[in-house]
């Protein structure tokens, strides 16, 4: 990873970054991820700093400028507040493979563990790059959801995975 990389819990004055990278996203990898880019393409600004406050958003920064992106999530039933969602994963084309990507994964998974018992996530079933980074950090496939998003008339299956997180003691 370049010297200049630093992972940081992103903050409201991060919007317009966090924006600028989500739309990125969502238009170079539309099966990557099951949001609507039509309806995030009216997002306003105050918007993104809602999202940011609602979840744990987690970015890479290269010589200051939001180069990746993660968001941990957690559904508000007491029932279900164990469990965080690793959601919006993305790395920019040019610093994919330095590492940046794992230091993104370490810094949430050491936040999750002082939040939840396990982390759960889904992944496109044919990014078997991606597969492979979460399986490296622990996580295991436990189950997939077929034609799971629709792409201009095309299915896309999922890979839900799972990560037990150590116990606190």
């Amino acid at each position: 990873m370049a010297a200049s990389a630093m992972i940081i819990r992103l903050a409201q004055d991060h919007a317009a970054a966090l924006q600028t990278l989500r739309r990125e996203a969502l238009t170079l990898h539309p099966s990557a991820f099951s949001a609507d880019p039509d309806l995030e393409e009216k997002l306003t600004l105050d918007d993104w700093r809602k999202r940011i406050e609602s979840a744990a958003w987690f970015g890479g920064l290269v010589d200051g400028e939001l180069m990746a992106m993660a968001a941990l999530t957690v559904e508000p039933s007491k029932k279900l507040r164990h469990t965080g969602h690793l959601a919006s994963m993305y790395v920019r084309q040019n610093y994919r493979g330095t590492g940046l990507a794992d230091k993104l994964i370490e810094r949430i998974l050491e936040h999750a563990a002082d939040h939840f018992e396990q982390v759960m996530l889904t992944v496109e079933a044919g990014n078997s790059r991606a597969i492979g980074l979460y399986e490296r950090h622990g996580f295991r496939p436990i189950g997939g959801i077929p034609r799971s998003i629709l792409v201009d008339g095309k299915y896309f299956d999922e890979v839900m995975m799972l990560l037990a997180l150590p116990r606190k003691s």
